[in-house]
């Protein structure tokens, strides 16, 4: 008989949403792993019920709580151990949803794939999972509203792209670490409406969920900015219900770590995201111009951006990025994936950071050097180069050899620097290294008006020339 191990998912908080299941398999269990929070959690649910001296009494009979919740600890522990034959890990709400599990998922996965080598202290070990009752299932209760269309993102000790996010969904439903969190999120918003990057938002806060003592409230984002938890009164909450001696008798119950470190929970909807383009749509007067520095104008770079191809998680190098404005429209696709933006020039990279910051765009790293030097980040997907200081074939190398199935766009304005990149794009054919090279020229022609009349004004031709790595080759 191989030995237990339950993960569990304790639901929002109160004991009171604990499943039947779970509070089963913690009874059973010998030793119960996890957070302090958790665990305390996980206790109380065990003494529920009981008066005091019985809960002292049965005190002695309850599992052993051990404060230890990555998978390396735990087994590493039981394999001390061997006496405890039957563990449960305790996880905050559901172990499908930002959880620690999912860490733990990982470790056991090599025992779910026969192609892989098992750990030798899982093979002892069936492992059982548990779920339970998520916070956002909740809060979408609590709201009366479906969340089945919710994009769910966590600032809970991560990074989001929030405002991106915001921008191109109906619904986004944040898990929040504290006050801080709520407040700068506040600010983002307040500061994506400024800059109309995104339409006016509504916005439903919660904390505490499930226990007596939460607080759903509908807010602005100028009041979440400065939010205070007891700044609203009760008649804002919309899930009120007159506070009483059970309420007292759970907050006197609930430990200062708990009401201190407990999450906020976010909801923004975003009317506007149902029209929302996903093509690159901005006017050249949308972004913040320079004197002395070229932008690529809205066609080239509409037609660039096509022809790369972004996908939402795509690692974009814009190589000589000027204005920004490449940078800007592929970080707004690429919602869930990065944009290193590169530019030599001092001037030019702080007006590129400019717009980066005008936009709300949280998704971009802005760098000042010469590539392919500083070209130290991930691996790229797609690489617009829009200028190359006389590097050009060693940049082309370079993000090649970091992925050889690499999409490249390239902007040409001078003959000279057109024929280089012919020269190089034959060289890397004969080296059977790129296929699908193409070169393309972009004349823009723009109707001003002369008196009662419109006459069409010229801009520089432009050479766009794409082509991509080939598979298997480097």
């Amino acid at each position: 008989m191989k030995k237990q191990l339950t993960l569990i998912g304790m639901g929002t908080g109160s004991e009171n949403f604990l499943t039947i299941e779970a509070e089963s398999a913690l009874r059973k269990g010998q030793i119960i792993f996890g957070a302090k929070r958790i665990l305390e959690i996980a206790e109380n649910s065990l003494k529920r019920g009981l008066s005091e001296d019985r809960q002292a009494e049965s005190g002695k009979n309850l599992p052993k709580s051990e404060p230890l919740y990555r998978a390396e600890e735990i087994f590493s522990y039981l394999k001390e151990n061997p006496q405890y034959e039957k563990a449960s890990v305790v996880f905050s709400g559901d172990v499908g949803f930002f959880s620690g599990a999912e860490s733990f998922f990982s470790f056991l996965g090599t025992a779910a794939d026969s192609s892989k080598i098992v750990k030798p202290e899982v093979c002892d070990w069936e492992i059982n999972v548990i779920p339970g009752i998520s916070s956002a299932v909740y809060f979408a209760s609590k709201l009366q509203k479906s969340w089945q269309n919710w994009k769910f993102l966590s600032l809970h000790g991560a990074k989001c792209n929030a405002i991106g996010q915001i921008r191109k969904n109906p619904g986004c439903f944040f898990i929040l670490s504290g006050i801080e969190d709520v407040r700068n999120l506040g600010k983002m918003l307040e500061k994506a409406i400024k800059n109309r990057v995104i339409p006016v938002v509504n916005c439903y806060l919660g904390s505490n969920l499930s226990y007596d003592v939460e607080k759903i409230i509908q807010i602005s984002p100028e009041k979440l900015a400065f939010y205070q938890e007891k700044e609203n009164s009760e008649a804002d909450n919309l899930n009120s219900a007159r506070a009483d001696s059970k309420t007292a008798q759970t907050t006197a119950n609930l430990s200062d770590n708990t009401l201190k470190n407990s999450l906020f929970v976010l909801l923004v909807e975003n009317e506007g995201a149902k029209s929302q383009p996903i093509t690159p749509f901005l006017n050249d007067e949308d972004f913040i111009r320079g004197e002395k520095i070229p932008m690529t104008k809205k066609e080239v770079r509409r037609l660039s951006l096509a022809s790369l191809g972004l996908s939402e998680s795509s690692i974009f190098y814009d190589i000589g990025s000027g204005s920004g404005s490449v940078t800007v429209e592929a970080a707004r696709i690429a919602t869930e994936g990065h944009v290193f933006a590169v530019e030599c020039r001092e001037e030019a990279f702080e007006l590129t950071k400019k717009n980066v910051d005008k936009f709300c765009l949280e998704n971009v790293t802005c760098v000042l050097g010469k590539a392919p030097e500083c070209l130290d980040f991930p691996s790229p997907s797609h690489v617009f180069i829009g200028g190359s200081k006389g590097n050009l074939r060693e940049i082309v190398e370079f993000v090649l050899k970091k992925n050889p199935k690499v999409r490249i766009v390239a902007n040409f304005v001078s003959l000279e620097n057109l024929c280089e990149m012919q020269n190089l794009l034959k060289s890397l054919e004969e080296e059977d290294r790129i296929e699908n090279a193409e070169i393309t020229q972009l004349a823009v022609s723009h109707a001003e008006r002369a008196g009662d009349f419109h006459l069409m004004k010229a801009q520089n031709p432009v050479y766009i020339v794409s082509f991509s790595g080939k598979a298997g080759k480097e």
